[in-house]
């Protein structure tokens, strides 16, 4: 059986969230941001395991918080989203098989909806990859001073879903020949072999919270 693993990407030290915790252990309705994405793979059929990783310094809050989600591995990150995707993959290396789906994730896209995961896995079950989009392409021109709509243009949001084997060939390729500065996975792809990931239409609720304003246009979002 081909599994799917589910890698949640929590490594990050929240330096534009303007409270006093990391973001990612802001509560919400009484529950922390990071525990939203954990329990939605954790309660979806398509995945069969899940990895958060992990900063040293998130790490002992994650530990405590997963008390009661056990079944969910925590892996040490690196000191970039690079190196953290990296580390993940490094850890399922004698786990996972070629084939198996690995679907990676921003913890701080707390809010994505278990239908949207469930047709991204089935996605990249028939066509090998696949990602979520949202058209919000608008561009300001300052010599014209308007703003340009270009329809070619998206912004790509995750989770992004890939075979084990072909993520951990790019990955290790980029690490060999020291390439860093990946801002995500699809880049990562594109830039290793020309890998054209295959995308799907998005959430407005899967809005990466990056401020505390962010949350606001979530709640309007999802209400």
């Amino acid at each position: 059986i081909l599994k799917t693993y589910g890698v949640i990407l929590a490594a990050g030290d929240s330096t534009r969230f303007d409270a006093e915790v990391n973001k990612l252990f802001y509560k919400v309705n009484g529950k922390e941001l990071v525990l939203y994405p954990v329990e939605t793979f954790l309660e979806n059929n398509e995945i069969d395991e899940v990895l958060i990783v992990s900063s040293k310094s998130n790490n002992s809050e994650l530990e405590k918080l997963l008390t009661k989600h056990q079944s969910v591995s925590i892996v040490l990150g690196g000191d970039s989203r690079q190196e953290s995707e990296y580390c993940a993959l490094q850890h399922l290396q004698n786990i996972a098989t070629d084939n198996c789906l690995i679907v990676i994730h921003d913890a701080a896209r707390s809010f994505i909806s278990s239908e949207l995961l469930t047709n991204l896995v089935n996605t990249a079950k028939k066509y090998g990859s696949a990602a979520p989009y949202v058209d919000n392409s608008k561009f300001y021109d300052i010599k014209n001073n308007e703003i340009v709509i270009n329809k070619k243009i998206v912004d790509i949001q995750t989770p992004q879903v890939y075979k084990y084997k072909e993520l951990f060939e790019c990955y290790s390729f980029l690490s060999k020949n020291k390439i860093t500065g990946m801002v995500d996975t699809t880049e990562s792809m594109f830039n290793f072999n020309k890998f054209e990931t295959h995308v799907i239409k998005g959430e407005d609720s899967n809005l990466k919270i990056t401020y505390k304003s962010d949350l606001e246009i979530i709640k309007k979002a999802i209400i």
